[in-house]
């Protein structure tokens, strides 16, 4: 097998354990805010359909698209989502996740500055389309820890309508600053799980 086909499937084995993890931990829907969880009193009230994709080629894309359907929020996942893509979908919401995976990279051929201008291009024709635009990062700290990881920050936040983050990452204030900054709602919760809470409330489902 050549070297990009074990980088595939390694990729693949990868997400499929995710899936499992969170298969396991979401069987139970949470009924009351979750602890630490701190939102806006103040927030848009968004509807599907959703498209996700990830700057940085992480698995984060795929946790949160997985949390909206366990919401039954209508949610398509494309980790090579292009412009081309958003076209006579109907899409309302896109939802842009942060962190890269160097691994994750290489096996879909690609590089950050290729996926900062996709970003860009997706987000350029999500405006032309009056989508609402969220900036998430569910990971936490793993991907927070260099320098590409901040450059897919920086390209995100700079295009997000709202942020929805742990905590943990925003330990120097950066997204909390960038939030008042523009003027957007900023969502923290203390756990990846605690997405659910804040994604249904966004979405208006009831948990």
């Amino acid at each position: 097998m050549s070297r990009l086909g074990c980088s595939q499937r390694a990729r693949a084995i990868a997400r499929l354990a995710v899936v499992v993890v969170l298969a396991m931990t979401l069987g139970v829907s949470a009924a009351t805010a979750p602890a630490g969880i701190e939102m806006p009193a103040k927030l848009p009230t968004l509807s599907g359909p959703v498209v996700i994709t990830t700057i940085g080629q992480s698995p984060g894309a795929m946790q949160v698209g997985m949390l909206l359907r366990q919401l039954k929020v209508q949610a398509t996942h494309d980790d090579s989502l292009v412009v081309s893509g958003l076209a006579g979908k109907g899409y309302k919401v896109l939802i842009l996740t942060m962190g890269t995976s160097l691994k994750g990279m290489g096996a879909a051929g690609v590089d950050l500055g290729s996926e900062v201008a996709r970003c860009n291009a997706l987000v350029a024709e999500a405006r032309k389309q009056k989508m609402f635009v969220i900036g998430a990062q569910i990971e936490g700290l793993k991907r927070r820890t260099d320098d590409s990881d901040e450059r897919s920050n920086k390209a995100v936040c700079a295009v997000a309508d709202l942020l929805l983050i742990r905590k943990e990452i925003d330990h120097d204030s950066y997204f909390t600053n960038v939030a008042k900054q523009k003027g957007i709602p900023l969502i923290r919760t203390k756990e990846a799980l605690d997405f659910r809470y804040a994604l249904g409330t966004l979405f208006g489902v009831a948990q």
